[in-house]
This record gives C-alpha cells, structure tokens and sequence, in this order.
C-alpha cells in the first residue's frame, strides 16, 4: 500500500471525524426545526437504509439539507438488506418505517408481494428533459424509483502491463496477450456474465443467449481459456488484497472497493468496459404513516442536485444523467468523482444490468454445472497463505474491515 494512501486514508478518516461531531452518524438522525423554517414542520419521517459510508453519504448529501429546508424530523435505522429482516420490518400495521432504501432484486420481490405503495412518475423533479429521459432505463418502476448504481468492475496492475495495458473485457481472458493470474467471484453469478460479454455477446442478449444450452457452453468455454489462472474469491476484500500484493494482476471486484484502491495506488487502473451493475431504489412501504412526506423525500432525494452531492461522496453512480454533469470533486481528497462512477457516460457504453430476478430461477442447475466445471479446472483456488518464520512468534489475524 503506498504511502500516498496512507495519507489520504488518514485525511478521509480524519474528515469523517469531523464530519460525525458536525452532522452525527447515531442510528437515529433527529433534527428540529421551528414551525417557520418550513410547511411541514411537524412531520416525522422514518427511513430505513444501509450503514456505513453509504448511510454516512446519504446523511450528509440527503437527510440533513433535507430535514433543515424542510422542517421534518428524520429518524434513520440500518439493516442489514436481507429480505426477511425488512419484511418485518414493514410488514405489520405497527410499522413506523416510511421510505426504504432497497436493491433491486429486494423491491421487486416486495412489490408482487403488495407490500409497497405505488409511486408515481409526476412526482420526480425533471432535470432539464422529461423525467423519463433523464433517469436511465430501469431505474423508475411502479413501486421505486432508483437513486445509484453500483457495479462489478475489472481492476488491474499497470505495472504488470507496462508495454500494453489493457482496456476491454475481452483482455480479462487473453493471458497471451496479457499474462498473469486472475481473480473471478466464487460463483457462476457474474463469472458467467463476463465471460460471455469478453466472447462478445452484447449486454442485451446476455440472459437470453446464457439461457440455452449452446449460451452455457459457450460462457464454460471462454473460461477454459484461463482456468489454470484464476484465483477464485468468496470475500470481496480479497481480489483487492490479492491484486496489491501481486498475487494476481487483474481481478474483477466491486466498484466501491475498487475506486478506495485506485485512488490510493496509482499503479491500479480499471477497466468498465463490460461492467455488470445493479441498483439501489427509493420505495414507500404500503403501511407507512406519513405517505406524503415520503413521496416529498423521495422527489427530493432523486433531485439532480442532491444524488450529485451523493456521488462526490461515495463512488456510486446517480441513476440521472442530469445529475452526472453536476458531480465535482471528492471534497476530502481531491479526486474527480466522475472518473469512478458506474454511470459517468464513458464507463456506462457497455454495461449489464444484472437480473437477479432470472438467476432466481436458473440459479440451482448452473450452481451444479459451476462446481462441477470448477472441480475439473486445474490449478485453482487462492494464493497460498504466507509462511510464517519458526523464529517470530504467531499472532492471530486482524480482524477484516468491512
């Protein structure tokens, strides 16, 4: 890790102090503003989201300008995303929760199951052309509307390339042309996606075209090409780890993660070019209290402006092209946001979005072709663990950031 990093994770750990005595990062936001500073000063909003930099994000770009131009008192509460903890969350009439924040896979599910209030289109601000040409496609359905997109990307060594640097997915399977080991998730979910959009298979005839026997076979092909080379990963600190200490020299890992490592060592780059990305979605749940207010965060948690104070926090893309124009600079360290972001146009011309909706249902049957292919596949698996001198003392392994 450079020293550079280390300075500006520093910085950013220092900046997120002073950011937590300004704003407060407790699990509930309460902010209280006289009945003059706006029409709804009596409202409560309760909102549901993720913790971490994410929710830390959202706070200070979203809940806090909204709460003091709004008068509304927001109390906030994580989870951990799972289905069945929001379930309970809003299922009951007791339920106080007004506005969730939902992957994509989570909102349709809630939605056929009636368990979501509908929203409608006439509510969102428009951004400079109609609404409907401003978000990207998917990103508004009846029960939600979608705030960012976050990805799984190809991040590399430029040093490991120095005459020829890669730039397109199809350079993640050439290890003649670009030799090294690699490092692929654990799974047929996205490893199966790259490997057909690397064998040029355009990302809207991926699920299709993986949906028949000759799709399959083909995406298994791709991967025999350098199956001997792959480190597989279960933790998606990992691909990371592996690609800082050389252990591998390309490695396809999540957005978020990738865009921390490449700001702190320049010998990272990234390749988006066949980036596969999903959503984060704005949704009311149908017993909600406070209806109004709900829809009102929403619009303006979706405004242009706001999910571009967002992305200058944190390396999600806003779901609005309006709002891309408007990002800046990461105002702690300097660093153009837009580069990063899953959407900025340059990383978004040949992306997938990904169907969990489909793996559903195909899940089980290329879960068993996968393990079976994996178990064939010589010289796989994950680099070896240090070796520890018999002279120095063993000490147990530091506990993993999240």
């Amino acid at each position: 890790m450079s020293g550079q990093f280390k300075q500006q994770s520093s910085e950013i750990i220092a900046a997120a102090c002073a950011l937590s005595r300004r704003y407060g990062l407790a699990a509930v936001l309460a902010v209280t503003i006289s009945a003059s500073a706006g029409a709804w000063a009596d409202d409560r909003l309760s909102i549901v989201t993720w913790g971490g930099a994410y929710g830390q994000a959202q706070e200070i770009a979203i809940f806090e300008p909204f709460a003091k131009e709004t008068g509304t008192k927001i109390a906030t509460e994580t989870y951990d995303g799972t289905l069945a903890k929001l379930k309970q969350m809003i299922g009951s009439d007791a339920a106080a929760v007004d506005v969730v924040d939902v992957s994509a896979a989570t909102l349709g599910t809630l939605c056929n199951d009636g368990l979501l209030e509908p929203i409608e289109v006439a509510i969102l601000t428009p951004g400079g052309e109609s609404v409907e040409d401003d978000f990207y496609s998917g990103a508004i359905s009846s029960c939600g509307v979608a705030s960012v997109a976050w990805s799984m990307a190809i991040l590399f060594n430029r040093q490991a390339f120095a005459k020829n640097q890669p730039t397109q997915i199809a350079d993640l399977f050439d290890t003649k042309k670009f030799p090294g080991r690699r490092a692929l998730p654990n799974s047929p979910r996205y490893t199966l996606e790259l490997a057909l959009l690397a064998d040029g298979v355009e990302p809207a005839n991926i699920y299709s075209e993986l949906a028949t026997p000759a799709g399959v076979e083909r995406a298994f092909k791709t991967l025999d090409k350098i199956r001997s080379d792959i480190y597989w990963w279960d933790n998606p600190q990992e691909p990371i780890t592996w690609l800082l200490e050389k252990e591998v020299v390309m490695a396809a890992g999540y957005s978020g993660r990738i865009f921390r490592a490449a700001v702190g060592d320049k010998r990272l780059g990234v390749i988006w070019d066949g980036q596969i990305y999903d959503l984060d979605l704005w949704a009311i749940p149908k017993n909600a209290r406070n209806k109004d207010g709900a829809k009102r965060f929403i619009t303006y948690a979706t405004d242009p402006a706001r999910l571009a104070a967002q992305a200058q926090l944190i390396a999600y893309g806003p779901m609005r092209k309006s709002a891309l124009a408007l990002v800046g600079k990461h105002p702690v360290i300097d660093v153009e946001m837009k580069d990063f972001l899953p959407t900025s146009p340059d990383n978004f011309k040949k992306a997938l979005k990904f169907d969990d909706a489909w793996w559903s249902s195909q899940s089980a049957e290329l879960t068993k072709r996968f393990e079976a292919w994996w178990g064939a596949a010589a010289g796989q698996g994950k680099p070896p663990e240090p070796k520890i001198q018999e002279s120095e003392p063993s000490t147990p392994p530091a506990q993993a950031a999240p």
